[in-house]
């Protein structure tokens, strides 16, 4: 490959602003160990140079009319959805992978565009206008708060109270975690573990994500035959646990030591 894109996903996530896209192709990498990255950010470059910059509105005419870009309604839980390589190949996505497309095509065409996590179903603004919303799973339609409200109490079936933080920008690492989020769902959902391995091992490197999914991944290490990392793992989270985690943390580590043999 090249690069590994592990340790380059954990250098981008030591600072605040990094590049979205190179986040989001190294977890695409994990799932497409073939994938030639340099190849990725050219691909990326030209679907940028293929739209008009002239305006926002001409720009995602570009992306969501004339290259075809769309949300994958049809099969929604396909993890292709969530790599971005996938993504700009296929023209179809999820609403989070799609936004970081936009965010960094916007980035090589004159717009800056940040993401709106709203509970459900991912959005982006551009920071020059705050108060107007663009739904790109939808083909980049503009809402502004009281349509993001109506498209909030559609997705959650009216079951779930609207608050206007859901409407505040997110910053770059919390929508790395929240890729990796659906990954997790989807996989734990097949009980996938080669895959959820992974994703997990890119999730306990987020700054927020629970730390609960240490103690999981070390589980899903000893159910892949990896003894000694989740002997490691379950030792080093002893060591900052609280006193009945830690027994049960160390008790784990025994467990695994003891497979090894």
């Amino acid at each position: 490959m090249g690069w590994e894109p592990a340790e380059r996903f954990r250098q981008l996530l030591e600072h605040e602003k990094f590049a979205l896209h190179e986040g989001a192709l190294c977890i695409a990498a994990h799932g497409c160990p073939d994938m030639d990255l340099d190849a990725e950010l050219d691909l990326l470059d030209s679907l940028a140079d293929s739209c008009d910059r002239s305006s926002r509105s001409q720009m995602l005419h570009s992306l969501f009319s004339e290259l075809g870009f769309h949300g994958n309604r049809a099969d929604y839980y396909d993890p292709r959805n969530s790599f971005l390589n996938e993504v700009m190949r296929r023209r179809t996505g999820i609403p989070i992978s799609l936004a970081v497309l936009t965010i960094a095509v916007g980035a090589r065409t004159g717009f800056e565009f940040e993401g709106i996590g709203l509970p459900g179903h991912f959005l982006i603004r551009d920071r020059t206008e705050p108060d107007t919303y663009i739904d790109v799973f939808a083909g980049g339609a503009l809402l502004d708060a009281q349509g993001c409200e109506e498209l909030f109490h559609q997705i959650t079936g009216g079951q779930k109270g609207f608050h206007p933080a859901f409407l505040a920008p997110v910053d770059n690492s919390s929508i790395m975690e929240r890729i990796l989020g659906n990954l997790r769902a989807i996989y734990a959902q097949r009980r996938d573990y080669a895959n959820l391995e992974w994703v997990l091992e890119l999730r306990t490197m987020c700054p927020s994500a629970p730390a609960e999914e240490a103690k999981q991944l070390g589980l899903i290490n000893m159910e892949r035959g990896r003894f000694e990392v989740a002997a490691q793992r379950f030792e080093a989270l002893a060591e900052a646990a609280e006193d009945d985690d830690e027994e049960q943390l160390r008790h784990l580590a025994v467990r695994a030591r003891a497979r090894m043999n």
